[in-house]
């Protein structure tokens, strides 16, 4: 009888230790207000428009509490990718890829998803796995220089593009900018791929070649900014300053600069590197906290600047309030 009666409080034991470690993982759940540890991966952490971003992130990684650990693949895909798979294995609690092809990122994507950690990119481009993709569309900035570009020819001459069609974004530019020009026949467009490592000097190089045997040049589009002085210096050293105009993206003040002084260099398509950064912050401790992302691509708002509109020197661009339009120009 005393055995019986001892039965159901042993079953009741039993139960419970049989299912206290569902409590206990509950209780471990991670929350965005715990000191999440954050693995960042940046194939060219140097390039100014990635240091921006990441940087821009970081601040924000602090200012959370978290901890975040930053590695610079040195334009080493290999290596990039690698490092990612490490912060997988050390469990770290997000993966941040800051401007790498997700592309060439897979089985980084896979071992964090396989994880159940978050992983979330800045202008690395939108494939099946990842939490989100933060960035301007490279396509919609392609458009916005080109609308100007053409205008500024006369819808006619020799363009060339200079660009690095590996990562996504920069691909888009080129889509974007092709798009717009397909029916303009008079647009002759030559591209020219630069190298990486070492893009900022061939891009000087190869353009210095291109002038000498082609003087009908009329206007060169620059991938990003990164390229655009040395592009310009090409064109100054061949004596094509005042026949040729040049374009970019990502609206550095090293750029806003040649615009202000005067010269080839003309517009530049800009977007808030500090947004993208905050943004990517933001999702993570969304997607650790188990909130839904509405969009797994997001996209930021992109402006064009020229000497119309440069912001103050040493001014940050307001990109609540910049421009996308040509038309708008004059009323800022």
């Amino acid at each position: 009888m005393l055995s019986n009666a001892i039965r159901p409080a042993s079953i009741f034991a039993l139960s419970l230790a049989a299912i206290s470690p569902l409590f206990a993982g509950a209780a471990l759940a991670k929350s965005s207000k715990d000191n999440l540890k954050i693995g960042i991966i940046a194939f060219a952490y140097n390039s100014p428009a990635v240091t921006a971003m990441t940087d821009a992130a970081i601040a924000d990684c602090k200012a959370r509490n978290w901890t975040c650990e930053l590695f610079d693949g040195k334009t080493d895909p290999v290596a990039t990718s690698n490092a990612g798979v490490n912060f997988v294995n050390r469990k770290f609690d997000a993966i941040l890829n800051s401007v790498s092809d997700n592309n060439q990122l897979t089985t980084v994507i896979k071992a964090a998803k396989a994880a159940n950690i978050p992983f979330v990119s800045m202008f690395s481009g939108d494939v099946p796995g990842i939490s989100a993709d933060i960035g301007a569309s490279g396509v919609v900035q392609g458009a916005l220089l080109a609308g100007v570009l053409r205008d500024k020819i006369d819808l006619k001459g020799k363009v060339a593009i200079v660009n690095w069609n590996v990562l996504p974004v920069l691909r888009e530019r080129t889509r974007g900018f092709k798009a717009t020009v397909a029916d303009d026949k008079d647009i002759q467009v030559v591209e020219i791929e630069v190298k990486v490592p070492g893009y900022v000097d061939d891009a000087y190089n190869q353009v210095t070649s291109l002038l000498q045997s082609n003087k009908d040049v009329k206007a060169i589009v620059t991938g990003w900014d990164e390229l655009a002085p040395g592009v310009v210096r090409a064109i100054e050293q061949a004596g094509m300053k005042d026949q040729i105009t040049v374009y970019s993206y990502d609206a550095l003040p090293s750029t806003l600069e040649l615009i202000r002084k005067g010269g080839p260099m003309t517009l530049t398509v800009g977007f808030g590197n500090k947004v993208v950064g905050q943004k990517a912050m933001s999702v993570i401790a969304d997607a650790i906290d188990g909130k839904p992302v509405p969009f797994r691509s997001i996209m930021v708002r992109s402006c064009i600047f020229t000497k119309a509109n440069l912001p103050a020197p040493g001014v940050e661009p307001d990109y609540s309030k910049c421009t996308t339009f040509t038309g708008e120009i004059e009323n800022q």
